[in-house]
């Protein structure tokens, strides 16, 4: 049974010139279908949070 992957959103919901939150670092098109995706699809979300984060020099993890 897959382990179902929490919504990583912190309520901020602020996006930068990228259109990439500066809260949860998922895009809008990834925040705003979230809730229709499939696990396998949000576990690629959250890779692409950690790569996004590399990126920005965040080390702030609570979520992945």
């Amino acid at each position: 049974m897959t382990q179902k992957i929490e919504n990583p959103c912190l309520s901020i919901c602020r996006y930068d010139d990228e259109t990439v939150c500066i809260g949860c670092r998922r895009t809008k098109q990834e925040a705003t279908t979230w809730w229709r995706m499939t696990e396998e699809e949000k576990q690629q979300v959250m890779e692409n949070i950690k790569t996004r984060q590399k990126q920005a020099g965040s080390n702030y993890d609570h979520y992945v």
